[in-house]
This record gives C-alpha cells, structure tokens and sequence, in this order.
C-alpha cells in the first residue's frame, strides 16, 4: 500500500466520523433522538475524529511533500474537523437550553447538513481507486454545491422570518446562532471540493 493509499485509508475513517455528526444532527432535528443523546453521539464522533487527527496529520506529510498540495491537504482535515466540532457544539447548546419551538427551517438546514457531509464522506470513498471513479466523484461534489446553495436560500429564509417576527430577543439570538453555524458547515465542506479535487487530479 503507497503512502497516498495509507493517507486515505485514514482519511475515509476521519470523514465516516463526521458524516455520522451529521445524521445525529438530522436524527435530533426531526425528533427521531432528543438532544442529549444527538450530543452524546455528536460528541462521540468528535473524540474520534480527535483521537484520528494525529495519525492522519503523521500520514499527510510522509505522503505530500509539495508545499501546495500540503496546503490543501491541511484544509481538507481541518474543514473536516471543523465539522465535527460545530455540529457537537450545537447540539450541546441545543442540550444545554430550550428557547421554544425550533422553527420548521431547522428539518430542512440539518437535512442539508447531513447529506452533505454524507456525500463527503462518499466522495472520499471513492478515493479506493480515483481513476475508476473520477467521474462518480464530481458528481458528489456537484451535489455538495447543490447543498450549500438550498442551505444558503434557507438561511436567508429562516432570517428574514427570525429579524421580520415577533418573537423575543433570546429566541432570536438562539436560533441566529444555530442557523449560522449549519450554515458554516456546509460552507466547509463545499470548500472542501477544490481542495479535493486538486489532491486526486495527481493520485
């Protein structure tokens, strides 16, 4: 096995950790799991995506010696561990303090948060033999586009409704603060694509 085989082995398990973020996200969202135990798995998955990050870190520089592959390499681990990280955070606020009824934009934003991350972690599935799948792997990336643009027409939504209502203050401030990090992870992963796209065009 090359050192870039090694690399993306590792890679694949630190993106399968996220995605599963991702779905607990969802999961709570749509009522399927209440908040404690999407933040208990969310967590979860953070510590492996922490206990993950150094051997991967260790294997990224035995396989990428160009300082400009480095570079991009680097982002895609940390937009990845990023992810994790928000998506904890969110669910340990939404743990934490209940601040009414979550507004409807919630389902959809953490639909589109999960299937990205999904995709994602598809996408460096494929990374087992890129020449084979290539073209399965830019029609993943397109669909992560797809994702970020819905997310953003549905952040835009959420605060048109949140600023233009009647609901208090904290209500306000609480859900801003939620939509704003989901909103941020699907801007991670859709820039993740070019990174990646830059790394399997010499794998």
């Amino acid at each position: 096995m090359s050192k870039e085989d090694k690399f993306f082995e590792s890679l694949r398990e630190f993106a399968g950790d996220a995605a599963q973020a991702g779905a607990a996200m969802n999961d709570t969202a749509e009522g399927r799991k209440d908040p404690s135990e999407g933040y208990r798995e969310a967590a979860a998955m953070k510590r492996n995506c922490r206990d993950t990050f150094g051997r991967l870190t260790e294997k990224m520089y035995k396989a990428y010696k160009n300082p400009s592959e480095l570079d991009a390499v680097r982002g895609i681990i940390s937009k990845i561990y990023h992810s994790a990280d928000i998506l904890k955070d969110v669910l340990s606020h939404m743990d934490i303090v209940e601040v009414g009824e979550p507004p409807e934009e919630l389902s959809l934003m953490a639909r589109l948060v999960s299937a990205s991350l999904e995709e994602m972690k598809k996408t460096l599935d494929y990374t087992v033999d890129v020449e084979d799948n290539y073209m399965k792997m830019e029609a993943r990336c397109r669909r992560i586009y797809t994702y970020e643009e819905r997310g953003d027409e549905c952040y835009r939504q959420i605060m048109k409704k949140l600023y233009g209502g009647e609901e208090d203050v904290k209500y306000l401030i609480y859900w801003k603060e939620i939509f704003d990090q989901l909103e941020e992870v699907l801007d991670s992963i859709a820039g993740m694509v070019p990174l990646l796209q830059k790394i399997v065009t010499h794998y």
